[in-house]
């Protein structure tokens, strides 16, 4: 081991000495060398005086005996040289570099690991640690959903669905650019009698538009009777043309889709279409075909269904979207 502490002298110990005077505890004023407790040998008159107990050394260069040498005492004190301090990296000063390949038990690392860890239910916000493959190796984070969301989805994936049980509404707040979507629309029953059963979109806040919509309604009912509407203030996906909603037995728009093209682009008009299928209180059966525009250029992120009047009594709505790109 290399040898902490004052230049060495050969065969002989620096060493300083002194008189006690029965009464003063510091008789050497002032070590010549820098040195702790443990650095130095300490003799009263040819004794040697037990460190730590008899004497100690504050400041490097303070010598102090427990107890006063008596009055003309020699001293001697023989410099042995710093004992050696190895102190605790700081936090965050050792690097890869410093540490020896295999230095690390991979079994004990593995086995602590697991012991720190419990199973729980992952969730599509929980975060995941990655490492990067281009960016020097550094560790990154993401979201399981923005895991999900690297994976290339071709066709129709399920978002979200919604269910009424006296509901003024059924909303969705979560169309994002880029994609298409589609609701496919389950057994709507309507409160009230008579109603028709519409769609708006809005912008962020949610703020839903009822202006500059250009809709159509076409429906023909089983008799081979169609009528057919117009609509300027929401998106019609079945009105009174030839069937309503009501509180009849069989009074309901059993099932349903209804589609948006990329509705949250800031470029484009959106566009939609619907075919639905209702049943009305005679048994009949009836098809409405609508489709329009919403012809205002903005992120239409959000959508609301409801009837034309009163609440929704039952039903469910299922949000599909499809990647553009």
């Amino acid at each position: 081991m290399a040898y902490i502490g004052r230049p060495l002298q050969v065969a002989n110990l620096a060493v300083q000495s002194g008189t006690g005077d029965g009464s003063d505890t510091t008789p050497i004023a002032t070590l010549d060398y820098a040195t702790t407790t443990n650095g130095i040998a300490v003799y009263l008159d040819g004794v040697r005086q037990l460190a730590g107990t008899d004497f100690n050394v504050t400041a490097q260069t303070t010598l102090t005996f427990t107890t006063a040498p008596a009055n003309g005492v020699g001293i001697d004190v023989y410099f042995l040289g710093l004992e050696l301090s190895i102190p605790t990296p700081a936090d965050g000063t050792v690097t890869t570099a410093k540490i020896a390949a295999n230095a690390v038990d991979e079994t004990k690392l593995k086995d602590a690991l697991v012991a720190d860890f419990t199973e729980v239910t992952v969730t599509a916000s929980d975060s995941i640690l990655l490492g990067d493959a281009t960016d020097s190796g550094n560790t990154k984070r993401d979201t399981v959903q923005g895991i999900l969301d690297l994976v290339p989805v071709n066709g129709w994936e399920f978002v979200s669905s919604a269910v009424a049980s006296a509901s003024t509404s059924l909303s969705f707040t979560n169309m994002v650019s880029g994609y298409d979507y589609e609701y496919v629309l389950d057994t709507i029953i309507s409160a009230s009698d008579g109603v028709g059963f519409e769609a708006e979109v809005g912008v962020s806040g949610p703020t839903y538009r009822t202006s500059n919509y250009e809709g159509q309604v076409q429906g023909i009912n089983d008799s081979g009777v169609s009528q057919s509407g117009e609509y300027q203030d929401r998106f019609e996906i079945c009105d009174g043309a030839t069937e309503q909603l009501g509180t009849g037995t069989n009074e309901v728009l059993a099932n349903g889709s209804f589609f948006l093209n990329n509705p949250a682009g800031t470029s484009n008009m959106t566009s939609f279409r619907s075919l639905s299928f209702l049943r009305g209180s005679n048994v009949e059966e009836v098809m409405q075909i609508a489709g329009g525009l919403q012809t205002a250029v903005e992120a239409h992120t959000c959508v609301k269904f409801a009837c034309s009047s009163g609440n929704i009594a039952s039903g469910n709505i299922f949000q599909y979207r499809r990647k553009r790109s």
